[in-house]
């Protein structure tokens, strides 16, 4: 269960083996000038996070927000070893894959720091945020744009209500990020936008306009290249679910409806179908017109074995 101080008590087994093998790890990552294995590192340690919670990782904090700060501040020692030897020294493409796949490692594991503290990853955030950002600029490179993006899309749906407080910080990245050319980038706008509107406490209703005319492009992607269409499917069924009286239902409907059933990223199947039960269960008159097309994705996505239904809904949905 995310949140610190710890709300569920782990076994003496489990804090043994963590104390036996967590200082080990971080004495190896002190010192450690392969990005493989710093890439490795960070990737254990984000399964170890996922699996056993903020128990990991509450006493080591402080040394871990260290080792990953200098990654994405490029200062960690396998980001500035010299090589005495031209021969030994990796090519350029080389080095930049090498360079991408630790950064989006660290920032995964920064995502799943977010997961296991909830609120309380707040100090954490004011420390990353600024770093992980100045990824998110035009000017980088895409596949880094859309790893800062995306982590801090994975963040704004694992901290919890406690991101709020970044929002004029993190609502233009997504924004801007929407615009983007490139599917990879957008996709991860588009559920980062989503996540922030869910998650947040403050009424994002106003800027509901401006996110549907930047996703609407999306929706209408003939392809679900990166996922992208699921994603923007998903952020306009929170957006219903959020306020759906602020969403314009008679003009989004048809493109929306048309962009499913999900075909990807199911996950967003949750939402999606969660914003459909709701339309239909408050009988929104804007629905009829579009009720043979519902139907024909609801029939669709119920024969499909790999949809995704919270269980109300997948009630809900079977009683029709």
């Amino acid at each position: 269960m995310p949140g610190v101080p710890l709300r569920v008590a782990i076994d003496e087994n489990t804090q043994s083996m963590i104390k036996l093998v967590l200082p080990a790890v971080l004495r190896m990552w002190e010192d450690e000038d392969d990005k493989m294995v710093v890439t490795q590192l960070c990737t254990e340690l984000r399964l170890i996070m996922k699996d056993v919670g903020p128990a990991t990782t509450i006493e080591y904090a402080d040394s871990i927000s260290k080792h990953l700060l200098e990654i994405f501040e490029k200062k960690a020692p396998c980001q500035t070893i010299d090589f005495e030897d031209d021969e030994d020294m990796p090519d350029e493409d080389e080095m930049a894959e090498l360079d991408s796949l630790l950064i989006c490692a660290a920032a995964d594991c920064v995502a799943e720091f977010a997961s296991a503290f909830g609120d309380a990853f707040e100090p954490i955030m004011d420390t990353f945020l600024p770093h992980i950002a100045g990824y998110a600029k035009p000017s980088v490179a895409v596949s880094e744009r859309a790893m800062a993006v995306g982590c801090l899309a994975e963040i704004a749906k694992n901290m919890g209500p406690g991101i709020t407080k970044y929002a004029e910080a993190l609502f233009p990245i997504f924004m801007s990020a929407l615009q983007d050319k490139h599917a990879e980038v957008q996709s991860n706008a588009a559920y980062g936008v989503g996540a922030f509107i869910e998650t947040a406490t403050i009424d994002a209703s106003p800027y509901f306009g401006d996110v549907l005319k930047a996703l609407f492009p999306l929706i209408q992607m003939t392809d679900n290249t990166n996922n992208a269409r699921d994603n923007a499917a998903g952020c306009v069924a929170r957006l219903i679910l959020e306020n759906a009286d602020a969403v314009p239902l008679s003009d989004v409907l048809p493109a929306w409806i048309g962009a499913l059933p999900i075909r990807g990223d199911h996950l967003e199947d949750l939402p999606v179908y969660d914003a459909v039960c709701y339309l239909l269960k408050n009988k929104r008159s804007e629905v009829e017109a579009c009720l043979p097309a519902l139907m024909a994705v609801l029939k669709q996505a119920m024969s499909d074995p790999d949809t995704l239904f919270t269980e109300e809904s997948r009630q809900y949905l079977g009683s029709l």
